[in-house]
């Protein structure tokens, strides 16, 4: 071996805290009365990037996990987090940060038993080079006679998701005009053209009302809305959507359409 050479790797080999960029760190635990697991798996995604707002999603748990079942999903963490075995534990972290802010721990949902929780601002979260770590723990304490407790380090590469089909521009082409057309109609209530232009199973309207139906998707989408992209894949597309809600917040996410008989038609949504 060259000298050269065998000293680089005899360097390479004296320094142990030399990180891998491909190195993912997942450790910590959660434990709830009985229910306990520990963090040996980590998966981070970015949700949504806009001028006035960022946010991402970590799924830290048993694992393992399978990115790719996030392809196409209209919440890409819950599917990511949905495919890990069946009663392994989860805990499913959203992160925000709004423009020169911190970043911050807006919710933490625990899995199977759905306890959840948010940030005291006491965690630790830097995202930087393509990556995010953070460092966050909750020391045991009494929650209504069981005993809680929970620790998190991870430091992992942000994934990028691939979305399926061509890529829509800013508008959303004629998916993104038939969702415009709905926010008006509901905007104004307009109950005939808010059914018309939703795809809802045929029985819905006589289980659940007219009246009903309509309120439903007023608490699920907002008042005016702004078509960022999507992707079209034949029949089916995805919009990227934001705008204010009822309530004064402004949402973010994802909405499904579906081309029934000709017409682009509101599926599912998951706006937050």
């Amino acid at each position: 071996m060259k000298p050269i050479l065998a000293f680089t790797l005899a360097l390479l080999l004296g320094l142990p805290g030399l990180p891998c960029f491909a190195e993912t760190v997942a450790s910590g635990h959660y434990r709830m009365g009985e229910q306990r697991f520990e963090i040996a798996q980590g998966v981070a995604i970015r949700l949504w990037q806009d001028d006035e707002r960022e946010s991402w999603g970590v799924v830290l748990g048993e694992g393992p996990f399978d990115p790719e079942a996030a392809v196409g999903a209209l919440d890409p963490l819950d599917r990511i987090a949905a495919s890990s075995p069946d009663g392994s534990g989860v805990l499913l972290l959203s992160l925000r940060r709004d423009a020169g802010a911190a970043i911050e721990l807006g919710s933490v949902i625990a899995r199977p038993d759905s306890f959840s929780t948010n940030g005291d601002g006491k965690e630790d979260i830097a995202v930087a080079d393509g990556r995010i770590r953070g460092e966050w723990s909750k020391p045991a304490s009494d929650f209504f006679g069981k005993t809680f407790e929970m620790s998190m380090r991870f430091d992992l590469p942000l994934i990028e998701i691939a979305d399926p089909g061509q890529p829509l521009a800013v508008g959303g082409g004629a998916p993104g005009e038939a969702y415009l057309g709905f926010v008006e109609a509901l905007r104004k209530r307009d109950s005939e053209q808010v059914l018309a232009r939703q795809a809802l199973p045929e029985d819905l309207v006589e289980v659940l009302g007219v009246d009903a139906l309509v309120e439903i998707a007023a608490m699920n989408h907002p008042t005016s809305a702004e078509v960022v992209g999507g992707w079209i894949d034949g029949e089916r597309a995805q919009l990227r959507v934001r705008g204010p809600h009822t309530f004064g917040q402004i949402v973010r996410g994802r909405v499904e359409m579906r081309q029934i008989n000709g017409a682009w038609k509101v599926g599912d949504a998951a706006l937050r």
